[in-house]
Parts: structure tokens; sequence; C-alpha cells
């Protein structure tokens, strides 16, 4: 079986950040958010909460090594504009979910 390696990169002020998915991360994501493919399609349908796109958000910087503080990096994502963190987060999630 060949493996395919999944990865998303995304900015969070001047640096980019690469994640790739795997089950640990996948794992976690669903712990506190519910299932993937749904989240995946609640921000399809515009339904999604800010607060789970911070979640989502935090946990893939986490898994790039970077280390923030919730609160401050919600505060920034509005003050920015959630427009690139939702396609950053749906680009991951459909990568990472993808069933051929």
């Amino acid at each position: 079986m060949t493996q395919i390696e999944k990865s998303v990169s995304f900015r969070l002020g001047n640096k980019v950040y690469v994640v790739s998915s795997d089950f640990d991360l996948m794992r976690e994501i669903e712990h506190e958010l519910g299932s993937a493919p749904a989240l995946l399609d609640r921000f399809i349908q515009r339904s999604w909460k800010i607060s789970e796109l911070v979640t989502i958000t935090h946990i893939m910087l986490q898994a790039a090594g970077e280390t923030v503080d919730y609160i401050s990096l919600g505060n920034r994502m509005l003050k920015e504009g959630l427009g690139h963190y939702l396609s950053s987060a749906q680009s991951f999630l459909r990568l990472s979910v993808h069933i051929e």
C-alpha cells in the first residue's frame, strides 16, 4: 500500500505552518469537535461556530509545533478575518477524510 503525505499549509501572522494529517491528530480533533466528516459538512454548509474554527486552528497550530493562547488566537482570528482560516481548515479536513 502506498502512503500519501497529506498536509496543508496556512499562515498565522508572518509565519507559514505546515500540518500533516495522522491518526493521533484526527483523534484529537474528533475528541474536541466530534466527527471530522460532520465538521467538514458544517464548514461547507456554513453552519459552523467560530469556536469550532478557533479550536481546529489551535489544534493544527499545536501539531505544527506552535503553542498559542486559545483566547488570544480567537481574538487574532476575528481581527484578521476568518476566511483564510476557514479555507485551511476545510482543506485539511478534505485531505484527511477523503475517500476514493
